[in-house]
């Protein structure tokens, strides 16, 4: 167990917070990489422009923020009890159905699938029992294991066995993926534990991913990274024995658990420069022509050995690094894709993501985040709590992710505490390094129970739908009866909200049943509330998440979704201010941008939906002109007009986290409807482009012209020429 005074900075997948104590400006974290301490800019989310509360309380609430303790105060007695806050709920825009929540197994199962029975058993069933937090999924991970004759270097907990096994003396190349006899049958027993107890406890969607290959595979010998970061550490002439290793070890495992993988990911956070040659984790960098070989020699290898398993590609730290991996992709390796991952350890770039995976039509997952959160560690501060409900709620809004994963649900309490990094990583606390282990307790802090607040109550099967306030999660319940609102109040006031039921077809009277984690609570059943027509008022505490089962919503009205309907509209564009025109013959390009003019026939489009009836946010739509009749469609890398017919070049999916901005992907090629160059000229022609993120790509819909809405996102990106 460590003892050193000195705080060991937290490396885990090159984002390295120093501790709590550590002397940093007070506006950004000080991180580490490597041996290096730099000063990196604190997240910038992707935010959508939405209704927030007043000056006074977001005042009020910083001001809470800074001085600390458990929770906000209260508001002022006496004070003017502020106007409730509307908030519309819009079922016309769903999600594809969510497959559920999860965590990544390493390495708190490495640690703890050894545990006494009694000791384990309460810990799976904290994470994966119903009257736990309900996860369904686990990430598996597939160790390298250094060579025996490697000191130990790596913190506690990280080391994870491989599969493979040594039986002479070490030689060149000695692994034979053929020889049963150079593999280990019963290697990871801990690991294998956590499967079969999430399985028996009802996970049913598993991935396994690795962080290195066998050291034996390495440039530098060790499954910690190269001895230069920014270098590949899989040696050229490795994939395909790689490949058999991964294939290999899957198939084991599944024999050995009864567990069925759904998917295997071959690379991790591969963008970038932090898995260095001796650092506390297994890691290794990869190229992005190198993440490409990799993954179509793993296709290769699970299609030789009659695996079905899915690749899931990249993983990688964050989905601006994401969206530029897989441009440099080429089309076999995209094709053999059968699942993309990202991190959101940064969040810029989410939007451009959620259209990749849709134009590719290939699911995408929030594989791995956590939070350690700005305060020291603690069991009581809601504020880590808050800040990881921001998180999912923003991660589903506008990633669409069919799954979100946190990194690892259980962290070393020793390691977090403050004479190490003093810090809130995990849901659950333990040390991994404990004197006795059948007496070793279980610290749940409050992200635990703010995870609680979604993951009990947003079911797989169920389908976010779009709202239009920054924090407000709601999702319809599997089967499309009753809806479920998670609601974040981070101010130091109480916030009354009126939600906007009317987007649904039918809301019929029947007890709403309420739930609060704050300071002082842990998904609490509060007392019921109703709804009033098509709405429903209720105040919520201060510092607080509270979730909202409506269980008599139902169906869409289609009157009152934001959806495009059969009515005219103006496609505006979020950077120019300019409006989509079909351009006289003579004029040259068929598409370009002027000045809105809502009478202007050139610039009306009608948006009309392929299935009637279909309110998923994968719905396409033909999108036709109202002053030529023709539709907007690709033939080839050609945005151009042609007669409304049965070509797939003519089907576009809207996009939109619900704050009245939209991108359209085209259903064919996966391009966008683009201004060209980002031009803000009057007559630059309109095109379609890979999704950038840039304001250029982003559209809004006015049913009268007006300015478009502010755009909060301080960094995107916008791209030139």
């Amino acid at each position: 167990m460590p003892t050193s005074p000195t705080a060991a900075p937290r490396l885990h997948h090159g984002i390295a917070l120093l501790p709590a104590s550590a002397p940093h400006d007070g506006r950004t974290p000080l991180l580490r990489t490597g041996n290096r301490s730099i000063r990196r800019s604190r997240t910038i989310l992707e935010r959508r422009p939405r209704r927030r509360t007043t000056l006074a309380a977001s005042l009020a609430a910083v001001t809470a923020l800074l001085v600390g303790g458990a929770a906000p105060p209260p508001a002022t007695t006496g004070a003017t009890a502020p106007a409730a806050l509307p908030i519309r709920l819009d079922p016309g825009y769903q999600q594809q159905p969510f497959e559920g929540w999860g965590t990544s197994l390493a390495w708190f199962a490495h640690v703890t699938g050894g545990w006494p029975d009694a000791r384990r058993n309460r810990l799976a069933d904290a994470l994966y029992s119903a009257d736990g937090l309900g996860f369904t999924v686990a990430r598996y991970n597939i160790g390298g294991g250094d060579s025996p004759e490697t000191e130990p270097y790596m913190r506690a907990g990280a080391a994870v066995p491989g599969h493979w096994k040594r039986p002479g003396p070490e030689t060149p190349d000695w692994w034979d993926p053929e020889n049963p006899e150079h593999w280990d049958p019963y290697a990871d027993g801990n690991q294998r534990w956590w499967l079969k107890a999430a399985k028996s406890r009802g996970a049913d969607t598993f991935e396994a991913f690795s962080n290195s290959p066998p050291y034996f595979m390495t440039r530098s010998g060790l499954v910690s990274g190269a001895a230069n970061p920014a270098d590949d550490n899989l040696r050229s002439d490795q994939y395909e024995r790689f490949a058999a290793y991964l294939a290999g070890a899957l198939r084991r495992v599944q024999n050995a658990t009864g567990v069925t993988f759904d998917s295997v990911s071959p690379v991790n956070e591969p963008g970038t420069d932090y898995w260095r040659a001796g650092g506390r984790q297994e890691g290794s960098h990869w190229a992005p022509d190198s993440q490409a070989h990799m993954i179509t020699a793993l296709r290769a290898e699970l299609d030789r050995t009659g695996l079905r398993t899915r690749v899931a590609a990249m993983d990688e730290t964050n989905p601006d690094m994401f969206r530029a991996d897989w441009d440099r992709y080429g089309d076999s390796a995209r094709a053999a894709v059968g699942r993309l991952n990202t991190h959101t350890y940064g969040t810029n770039g989410r939007s451009g993501a959620r259209d990749i995976a849709k134009g590719a039509h290939t699911p995408l997952w929030m594989s791995e985040v956590d939070l350690g959160g700005t305060v020291p560690q603690s069991f009581t501060d809601m504020r880590p709590a808050l800040d990881l409900a921001d998180r999912i709620t923003d991660d589903l809004t506008r990633l669409e992710p069919r799954a979100w994963v946190l990194w690892q649900a259980v962290e070393d309490h020793e390691n977090m505490s403050p004479a190490h990094e003093n810090s809130n990583w995990g849901l659950i606390q333990t040390d991994f390094t404990p004197a006795d282990a059948a007496r070793e307790p279980l610290r749940k802090n409050k992200k635990y129970w703010a995870m609680a607040q979604y993951s009990r109550f947003i079911r797989p099967g169920a389908r976010v739908i779009t709202t239009d306030d920054d924090n407000t999660l709601a999702a319809i319940r599997p089967g499309g009866r009753g809806a479920v609102v998670v609601h974040t109040n981070a101010t130091g006031s109480a916030r009354t909200i009126t939600l906007d039921l009317s987007g649904f077809r039918t809301v019929s009277p029947s007890p709403v049943r309420r739930y609060t984690t704050d300071a002082s609570r842990n998904v609490h059943r509060e007392p019921d509330v109703s709804t009033a027509g098509s709405h429903l008022t209720v105040t919520l505490d201060p510092g607080s998440v509270t979730t909202l089962v409506i269980p008599g919503a139902s169906g869409v009205n289609p009157a009152a979704t934001t959806v495009p309907s059969a009515a005219p509209r103006l496609l505006v564009n979020d950077h120019s201010g300019l409006a989509l025109t079909a351009a006289p013959a003579e004029g040259g390009g068929p598409l370009v941008q002027h000045a809105p003019d809502r009478p202007d026939t050139a610039q009306q489009w009608v948006f009309t939906r392929s299935l009637p009836g279909d309110w998923s946010s994968t719905a396409t739509y033909r999108v036709t002109n109202v002053g030529n009749g023709k539709a907007l469609a690709v033939a080839g890398d050609t945005l151009t007009l042609a007669p409304p017919g049965p070509s797939p070049g003519q089907r576009w999916m809207l996009s939109t986290s619900g704050d009245g901005h939209i991108t359209l992907i085209n259903g064919v090629t996966g391009a966008l409807l683009d201004v060209t160059g980002a031009s803000t000229d009057d007559g630059a022609p309109i095109g379609v482009h890979r999704p950038t993120t840039g304001d250029n790509q982003s559209w809004t819909l006015p049913a009268e012209h007006r300015p478009p809405p502010a755009r909060r996102e301080a960094n995107r990106r916008v791209r030139s020429g």
